[in-house]
Formats: structure tokens, C-alpha cells, sequence
């Protein structure tokens, strides 16, 4: 059964005369031309100084990765993995592993049908067992933070590096799901807009409120293709994105108008229908994909009251807006540096983490933060060596299993054997190796 998307899609590539498709290159062709005129559409669009597009970008990016994994990791990574479940810290903090230059963190549990999920700040690498049939070899989604700030293509020839030494790649990436956005600024009454304003075929309409505020609305969620519409500042006051508000503030924004994002999300359903496989596709036809989108799937609408065909509706001026965001490449903004950690904040340690400091201040009646501090540190030292007969912990071995841990999850080190003896996981290869040599299979 084919989906909507697919044959409006198709049904969009036929010329006035009922040929075959030309393609999505095509389609890319003419859209780099600029919108074609219609009674709807003018030939090219410019905002006034109140509407203005800050960026276009790939928010969102999951690659597969077809081949087969390689002996010796696949031994590294059941072992990693068995340490991960471990009840012991000691144990714990060593299920790390290291691929040009990226430090994961190894799950104890993996996601079915994938055996093994590794994790840094960059990428979610889930890792299928070795000779698994019918999933491919590794299943990989881009963080949006690195997407934006080193640009996609940057992104996955570096991924590509990454999986390569995970097994042997059997063909280029594949797309699995890519989300389109454009960052704007508008005057238009967004929280006014009414469902039956939207000519779609899409059924499904939610409203979302934050703080009492209308922030968004999602067209067709859960669907192959979906659509959302949303106020971005407002998401942005629960988890800031300091590197998208410099980006914003480099294209105009005053830093207090709130910014809004169009944001389309394509499935792989959704992107076979629009003929893109890999990585490659996806990246040659960024402006034919948001021309489709915004042109043939959504369009926001002028209702007429004395004509109920909605075909014949003139666009909006936010949607004239939309369809004038330039998709000219995907490398748009200058590659800067992007933390491989997952470290905190420096918010998150010096407001939020000087919680415990400031409570242990106003409970012994201190003001000076150096005096309370030196205090602090002997009071934790003393708790922690007194309760120790019962713990099995002094001080200084749970601060010391604390940063292990945490140097774990951050992927900021690589932690040793206690013992400084060989890493579990190499003995494991060795093991195995061994029994081979030995002839004990």
C-alpha cells in the first residue's frame, strides 16, 4: 500500500501533459530557480522587517550503518557490557570503550533488536551481535547540538569513522529519520491560527500550552511525515541552547522577540517516498524536501468566505514566509568546537550545585564561603569515616568511586583497573583468542 505522501508526491512530479516523473533532482532543480508563480504563490517572497528566517538546518539525524561487526569488538563490547550491570562500582565505571577519539559510555541493556548502546555527547551508537540477519550493523542518531554547530555533513563523515571501526561497512549510510527546521521571528498572531486555516490531508491536529501560553501545535503526529510549529524561546527557557541563541543573534534577532521553528519530521517511510535511501540523497535534496513539505503536503491558508474551495485560498503571509527559507547546503554555519563530553554546566555546578554548600552554610550558621567550605569538606570527611564500619566506604574511596562514575557517564576519562592490572575487556580478548590456539573450540 502506498501513503498519501507518496502519491501526492509522485502526483506533484507529473507535468501539466501526464508524464512520469522527472525525479527529485528535478524538483531541486526548479526550487533553486525560486517558488514557480501561481495565483497563490508570487515567484519569490520577501518578508517585511517585522518576519525575518534565522536559520534553516537538520535538527534531528538517524543514520544505519550496514555490515558486520568485528570479532575482537564484538568480544570487548559482551564484556563491557556485563560490566555495566555489575553491582559493583569499581566494575561499573570500566564499561567504556574508545572509537576515534570518542569515549562511550556501553549500556548495561541494549535496545531490540540491537545487542549493545553506546553513548557520548556527539552520538547513540546502538550495535547489533554479531551476524544478526536482519538489522543492520549499527543504528546511529546525530545530537542536534553538533548537527547545528559543526553542520551535517561534518557530522556524519566523522560518525563514519566512528562505525568504521566497529565493524566492517558493507555499503554508504542510510537515512532513517530526519527532521527539517527553520528558525524565524514573526508579528503574525501565531495562537490564532485555526485547524481549518491549514490545507493538508493530515488528520491529526494537537495544540500545546506551556506556563498557559500556547507554544505549538503538532499536524499528524506518530505519522510517517509529521509537522510541528512551535515557540522555541519558550521550549528554550526549560533547557537552554546557548548556541542556538548565538546563532539567532548573528542573523538579527534582538534577543527578546520570541523565535519560533517550523519543523519537519520524515520517517523512513516518509523518505523513501521521496526517493531518499542514503545519507547522500538526503543531503542533495534538503530544498526539493522542504519544498514538497510546505508547498503539496502543508500549507497555511486566507479563508475566503465566499469560496469553500480551499485549493483556490490565497497563502498566508507566515507561509509565504516559510516557503521563502533558502536551502542553498547544509554547511551554512562556520564548524566550531562541540564538546565530546557530557560534562555539566557550568550553571548546572556553580547555582545549582552549590545547593548543598549553601544549606550546610545556613544550618551551622555560616557567611563565609571559604570558611564554610573547609568546614563542609571536614563534616563530609567525618561522616563518611564514621559510618564506614558500616558501609565498607571511608571518605576518601566513595569520592574516588563518585568520580569514576561520573568520568563514566561524562565520557571525560577512561577509568583503569583498581588494580592497575589488564582491563577486563582485553583479558577477555586475550581469553578468547587464546582458547582458539590452543584448539579448546
Amino acid at each position: 500500500m502506498h501513503s498519501d505522501t507518496s502519491n501526492d508526491f509522485q502526483n506533484s512530479r507529473r507535468d501539466g501533459h501526464g508524464h512520469a516523473p522527472r525525479g527529485l533532482a528535478s524538483s531541486l532543480a526548479d526550487s533553486d530557480k525560486g517558488t514557480q508563480s501561481s495565483n497563490t504563490v508570487p515567484s519569490t517572497y520577501i518578508p517585511d522587517d517585522s518576519s525575518r528566517i534565522l536559520r534553516t538546518g537538520i535538527d534531528s539525524l538517524y543514520l544505519s550503518f550496514w555490515g558486520e561487526l568485528a570479532e575482537d569488538t564484538s568480544i570487548r563490547l559482551n564484556k563491557l557490557k556485563e560490566l555495566a550491570r555489575s553491582d559493583l562500582s569499581a566494575r561499573t565505571s570500566l564499561a567504556q570503550i574508545k572509537f576515534h577519539e570518542h569515549l562511550f559510555e556501553v549500556a548495561g541493556n541494549g535496545r531490540h533488536p540491537f545487542a549493545y548502546v553506546l553513548t557520548d555527547a556527539w552520538y547513540r551508537v546502538e550495535v547489533s551481535k554479531k551476524d544478526a540477519k536482519s538489522a543492520p550493523l549499527a543504528h546511529c542518531r546525530i545530537a542536534s547540538e553538533l548537527l547545528t554547530t559543526c553542520g551535517a555533513d561534518w557530522a556524519v563523515h566523522d560518525l563514519c569513522k566512528v562505525v568504521s571501526m566497529i565493524g566492517a561497512l558493507s555499503d554508504p549510510p542510510s537515512v532513517s529519520r530526519a527532521d527539517l527546521c527553520v528558525d524565524f521571528v514573526t508579528d503574525y498572531s501565531i495562537d490564532q491560527i485555526q485547524n481549518s486555516e491549514w490545507v493538508t490531508k493530515a488528520r491529526r491536529f494537537d495544540s500545546h500550552i506551556d506556563e498557559r501560553r500556547f507554544s505549538g501545535l503538532s499536524i499528524a503526529a506518530g505519522s510517517p511525515l509529521s509537522a510541528r510549529l512551535y515557540n522555541k524561546t519558550l521550549e528554550m527557557k526549560k533547557n537552554p541552547r546557548p548556541y542556538l541563541e548565538h546563532l539567532w543573534r548573528e542573523a538579527g534577532w534582538d534577543g527578546v522577540s520570541d523565535v519560533w521553528r517550523l519543523e519537519f519530521q520524515l520517517r523512513r517511510q516518509a523518505l523513501r517516498d521521496l526517493s531518499v535511501v542514503r545519507y547522500s540523497d538526503l543531503a542533495d535534496s534538503l530544498a526539493g524536501i522542504w519544498e514538497y513539505c510546505t508547498h503539496k503536503w502543508l500549507r497555511h491558508t486566507l479563508p475566503l468566505e465566499a469560496d469553500r474551495n480551499q485549493s483556490r485560498w490565497p497563502l498566508s503571509p507566515l507561509w509565504l514566509l516559510m516557503q521563502s527559507a533558502q536551502w542553498s547546503g547544509i554547511n551554512e554555519v562556520q564548524r566550531v568546537n562541540s564538546e565530546r563530553s557530557r560534562g555539566p554546566s557550568d550553571r548546572s555546578l556553580f547555582v545549582n550545585g552549590l545547593s548543598p554548600l549553601t544549606s550546610f552554610m545556613a544550618r551551622d550558621g555560616y557567611l563565609d564561603a571559604g570558611e564554610a567550605s573547609k568546614a563542609f569538606m571536614d563534616a563530609a570527611r567525618q561522616y563518611h569515616d564514621g559510618n564506614a564500619s558500616q558501609t565498607g566506604v571511608d571518605f576518601d574511596d566513595y569520592v574516588h568511586a563518585k568520580v569514576r562514575e561520573k568520568r563514566k557517564a561524562y565520557n571525560t576519562a577512561k577509568n583503569a583497573p583498581l588494580d592497575e592490572g589488564i582491563h577486563p575487556a582485553d583479558k577477555a580478548v586475550a581469553d578468547e583468542y587464546r582458547k582458539r590456539s590452543d584448539g579448546d573450540y
